[in-house]
């Protein structure tokens, strides 16, 4: 572990030693060198609690041990008032150490949000990716201390789980520790990699079930001829190690010390404990590792002030049978999630081969013994789960070639190559092609290329390359090595040349199919309708586009006037059951002329492989494209708003439990009892109380308070169903009636099709489809209605009737008169136009209720 002395603005400054060894005084880093490879090589683990760095050696990925001879470094940041940063072992034991707030851990749940921790005797104040940065930074130092070697590029792994603003936040903490590259991987998949890298095998499932520190994933892998692809997932960034800590310290150790010792208002939302409960944490993640092995463990003395300001020192016992008591809850929720993705898929557990464990909680015997009996499924930890993510983004490295590198000026009679070709693959007789140029060579007619296998000395025979240098070349691969080619080109007289690079990588070995997306992505309608562009688990990249319509005016050069586009993330139907990620706009100072409601707006989505989201809004009334990158950063839960919303929920659950117990039918009683009864409610419970000075705290609390609200919407759904369907089933009748009377072949054939729709959705029991299909069938019977002469004569007569009401009563006598006279001149069309203005003068007999759906400007 290092340390280094800092200015406030110098974060990320180049690393010192402990015990006065300096980095730059170590003989091995003054002979460091840049990367010289052709793919990448390097994979990390950015991992809530550890990290940990390996590199790509042949066909196996080795750990680069850290400074103190250890796998894994503690993901850990302290800033002492002397400037002086640790990352690692050290900075982890300031937190008991310290009475005052100059370390942090953890600080990857809060990727891609506006919080900033503070370091109290340094007084400064540092986002998550700046302090992740510093972990990837001391990964990157142990590599050069090590092997000489500044490493430039390397894949960093994150929880299948992750959104879009916590991937960006990675990019960005990577781009900060001085990576030119940093390719993301989701860590199931390296998972599966490390596994399957080198392993011959036919097809078969697998799932990765990784509980680490802070985060779980659950990942269904198909392994097939030599290719990996992430087939469902699911996960919750807020399930780990950390929560079983956190369990122990709440449930087990406040429970003790408040029958002890004077502590006023003892909570961890208390910003007067926020050290303690520190110190109690640490404590207990050490006794849990302790718990894995022996059934009893001593809680290391914690050393804290009560209320009266006297010094206290805890020690107590905690036993097996306690953390199982207080572990169990989190560990079923994990196992309650890895059925869920294998249902999703109609898999059973007999389909699967394995569950490859990942994550140092599953080291425990008691961990395992709990997976076993929940999910059935033999379980595989041959390779270490503390490292096994590492050693599988290594491997993808391998299969990443390295773009970054600078290009030497070349000297006369040096030729530079433009290889083509994938560094891994399952074939053996892969294809190579490439491009050769040279500053002073335009036409390579009579120049010939021969690649050599520097270990077996297989030759590929001489290749003639095209006059613009282009050639291709069927290559010979060993299997369980890393084939080695020399480049050797040969001009017209059969003269060597020196070329860059002279050497090409071929290893025989699974691939991962594509990058996959962790979760639907999509836009936000004005009715709260989700429409998604796309859908969780395509590869990248992706590109769509629909047409919508603007649900207002917007008038030119009008301040605040604007269209919003909300983007949003997730799964749920509902628009506000999803996760915001950012607005795009049309806004009134950037058009040339009024915006009419109506309008028709192409919106073109783009993802590329990296994740990087651009928008484009298309008006062709405009002829415009209004175009931006988006902007993937998410606000901290705000700990007074959890407050309001968990108690405007608690208020929403009283109602629909008083409802289902007046209903008839047991199935919404059913699910309020199961909302009721589960660990949910007392989960968000506890979450509010903690939220408050506690960032890990309130985010979780979003998350569980969402999770509350679709369990609340399901009970909900549940009791306006028998209604719903009644409706659905009248406004069919009333539409069959009319298209019958009325309409034509076309609408005749549409309404069939909307009623066997309408009965298959009612099977399917999907209450927020059943709505908008009611919309569906309203709007057609209103397309054939309107289309009648007697309709609109009816609807004028009828409003004639409300002159007295309306706002405007010389406007409204002049477009009577006006509708009087189309009805004697048979003129339908003046007279449809004459009923919408008289409408527009009649009062709301209803006000309308707050609009939802993050106020979108666009209806489909």
């Amino acid at each position: 572990m290092r340390y280094r002395n800092h200015q406030a603005n110098n974060l990320l400054a180049t690393t010192n030693h402990p015990n006065g060894r300096s980095g730059h005084c170590d003989p091995r880093l003054n002979r460091s060198k840049t990367m010289s490879r052709t793919t990448i090589d390097f994979g990390i683990d950015l991992g809530t609690t550890n990290s940990a760095i390996a590199v790509l050696k042949e066909v196996a990925a080795e750990i680069i041990k850290n400074n103190d001879q250890h796998d894994i470094t503690p993901s850990a940041v302290s800033i002492d008032k002397k400037g002086a940063t640790r990352v690692g072992f050290r900075a982890k034991n300031v937190i008991c150490d310290s009475n005052k707030e100059d370390a942090h851990v953890e600080f990857k749940r809060q990727m891609g949000s506006n919080h900033e921790y503070r370091f109290e005797s340094a007084g400064e104040k540092h986002k998550p990716e700046e302090l992740s940065a510093l972990v990837l930074k001391e990964l990157k130092g142990d590599v050069q201390q090590l092997m000489g070697e500044v490493v430039e590029a390397a894949v960093i792994t994150v929880p299948a789980a992750f959104e879009l603003h916590q991937c960006d936040a990675t990019r960005k903490a990577a781009q900060l520790a001085g990576f030119r590259e940093s390719p993301l991987l989701q860590e199931p998949v390296a998972a599966a990699l490390a596994y399957g890298f080198q392993a011959d095998q036919e097809k078969a499932y697998w799932l990765v079930y990784d509980f680490g520190g802070g985060t779980f994933d659950a990942a269904l892998i198909k392994a097939e001829e030599g290719t990996i692809h992430v087939v469902n997932h699911g996960g919750d960034n807020f399930l780990g190690g950390s929560d079983m800590d956190w369990a122990i310290v709440e449930q087990v150790l406040v429970p003790r010390l408040l029958g002890e010792f004077d502590l006023k208002d003892f909570t961890r939302g208390n910003k007067q404990w926020r050290q303690a409960f520190a110190k109690l944490k640490r404590s207990a993640e050490i006794a849990k590792i302790d718990l894995s092995r022996s059934e009893r463990a001593t809680l290391e003395a914690c050393k804290f002030a009560d209320s009266n300001g006297e010094e206290i020192e805890f020690e107590c016992e905690v036993s097996r049978s306690e953390l199982l008591r207080v572990a169990e809850p989190l560990i079923i929720r994990s196992t309650e999630i890895c059925k869920r993705v294998l249902q999703e898929k109609n898999l059973g557990k007999d389909a699967v081969q394995k569950v490859i464990l990942v994550g140092g909680p599953t080291l425990a015997q008691y961990f395992r013994e709990l997976l076993v009996s929940n999910l059935g499924i033999p379980l595989d930890h041959s390779v270490n789960p503390l490292t096994v993510v590492a050693r599988g983004a290594a491997v993808f490295a391998g299969t990443q070639r390295f773009k970054g590198r600078t290009a030497a000026p070349l000297a006369a009679g040096e030729y530079s190559i433009d290889l083509k070709h994938k560094p891994v693959g399952i074939d053996s007789a892969p294809m190579a092609g490439g491009k050769v140029s040279g500053p002073s060579t335009q036409d390579f007619t009579g120049f010939s290329l021969e690649l050599v296998n520097t270990k077996t000395q297989w030759r590929s025979g001489k290749i003639s390359l095209r006059a613009d240098g282009v050639f291709m070349v069927d290559l010979h691969a060993e299997r369980g090595e890393r084939n080695k080619f020399a480049i050797e080109l040969l001009d017209p007289s059969g003269r060597k040349q020196k070329t860059t690079p002279d050497t090409l990588t071929y290893t025989i070995g699974a691939v991962v199919e594509e990058q996959t997306l962790p979760n639907s992505m999509g836009i936000a309608l004005a009715n709260n309708e989700y429409y998604r562009f796309f859908e969780k688990g395509r590869g990248l990249p992706q590109k769509a586009t629909h047409d919508f319509r603007t649900t207002h005016t917007i008038r030119q050069g009008q301040t605040g006037e604007l269209i919003r586009i909300p983007i949003v993330e997730g799964e749920n139907d509902l628009a506000d059951r999803n996760r915001h990620i950012d607005d795009h706009f049309i806004d009134a100072a950037n058009i040339r002329r009024d915006l009419p409601a109506g309008s028709e707006v192409e919106v073109t989505l783009r993802m590329d492989e990296s994740r990087i989201i651009t928008v484009t809004a298309f008006v062709p009334f405009l002829d415009e494209d209004f175009s931006a990158k988006v902007v993937l950063r998410h606000k901290a839960a705000d700990s007074d708003f959890l407050r309001k919303d968990y108690d405007a929920e608690m208020r929403r659950f009283r109602e629909v439990k008083a409802k289902a117990a007046d209903a008839e039918g047991e199935s919404a009683g059913r699910l309020v009892q199961n909302v009721e009864d589960s660990p949910l409610m007392q989960e968000v419970k506890e979450a509010v109380a903690a939220a408050k000075g506690n960032p890990d705290a309130a985010a979780k609390c979003e998350k569980r308070l969402l999770e509350l609200k679709l369990k609340l919407d399901e009970a909900a759904d549940a009791l306006e169903w028998p209604a719903l369907v009644a409706d659905a089933r009248k406004e069919l009748e009333d539409l069959m009636a009319v298209a019958d009377r009325s309409g034509s072949q076309g609408q005749k054939d549409k309404a069939a099709e909307l009623s066997g729709e309408v009965e298959d959705i009612i099977l399917a029991r999907k209450t927020d489809r059943l709505r908008k299909k009611i919309d569906q069938v309203q709007s057609l019977y209103w397309e054939i209605v309107f289309a009648q002469p007697g309709f609109w004569v009816n609807q004028f007569q009828r409003t004639e009737k409300e002159q007295a009401r309306m706002t405007d009563q010389t406007r409204a006598t002049r477009l009577l008169e006006q509708g009087r006279d189309c009805i004697v001149k048979n003129n339908i069309n003046g007279l449809q136009s004459i009923v919408r203005q008289l409408w527009v003068l009649l009062p709301r007999e209803v006000v309308e209720a707050e609009k939802r759906g993050y106020g979108a400007g666009l209806i489909h």
